[in-house]
């Protein structure tokens, strides 16, 4: 049995959490690949189950991701599923918003799930986790993911219940935020230049092409405020509103 697990990471929280599953597989002596979407390559249906699992923006899957599924994922015939979300908060809606798609698609989805990671988007009004939230959070992903490996292979079905309303309505709100988005790094990011070491290591992986760096940084109208760009310099030399902030490390 070999799986595959097609995700998006903005800054870690999705990653850290997909190479947990993949070493969880691994342990039953089960190949698991996986694949970040950025590479933007199509997919042929060469695995015997799929699990997707992407960060939620604006209370639903970022479009980096949903465009991937809709246009690179494979037709299959009844593969079996997982559908997985990361955010801050309890619960998202990209299980909803993206089910009809897959199964159409001929994805049989047995589990879908949010699952809460530290809070990467905490500029301006919102609040970091705390060091002490962030330990409670982290240790409960290993269990968390031998539940669902288990469960998996046991061929239950594990559905989150996520309102149609509410999802649609997110689905509309992101859609009107989109332009406010673009503009998050131009509008909102400087670069402290006594701190950079000009590595450029913010322009070669932002998923989405925003970033210039030639002799000072330049913002293009395509960001998707994914937050990588501050959140994994090596040296912090991003500011936010002209003020430095603290990283958040897992």
């Amino acid at each position: 049995m070999k799986g595959l697990i097609a995700f998006f990471s903005g800054t870690g929280n999705t990653e850290y959490l997909v190479k947990f599953i993949a070493n969880e597989f691994e342990k039953r002596n089960i190949e698991c690949e996986l694949f970040n979407v950025e590479n933007n390559e199509e997919l042929k249906d060469e695995y015997d189950f799929y699990i997707f699992a992407s960060p939620i923006h604006v209370e639903v899957f970022a479009k980096i991701f949903t465009d991937w599924l809709s246009s690179k994922a494979p037709e299959v015939d009844n593969k079996r599923c997982i559908l997985l979300s990361t955010q801050a908060s309890a619960l998202g809606y990209g299980g909803r918003q993206v089910s009809k798609m897959l199964e159409r698609k001929g994805y049989n989805i047995v589990y879908m799930k949010s699952i809460s990671m530290p809070n990467n988007y905490y500029l301006g009004k919102f609040k970091a986790t705390t060091e002490e939230k962030k330990k409670e959070i982290l240790s409960e992903v290993p269990l968390e993911v031998s539940n669902m490996v288990e469960s998996f292979l046991k061929d239950e079905v594990y559905i989150e219940k996520e309102s149609l309303y509410v999802t649609e309505l997110c689905k509309l709100v992101y859609k009107i935020y989109m332009p406010t988005l673009n503009k998050f790094a131009k509008k909102n990011l400087t670069i402290d230049e006594e701190v950079c070491v000009k590595c450029k290591k913010c322009e070669r992986e932002c998923p989405v092409g925003n970033i210039k760096f030639d002799e000072k940084i330049s913002f293009a109208d395509k960001c998707i405020a994914c937050q990588r760009c501050v959140q994994k310099c090596p040296v912090n030399a991003f500011k936010y509103q002209g003020k430095h902030f603290k990283q958040l490390k897992l």
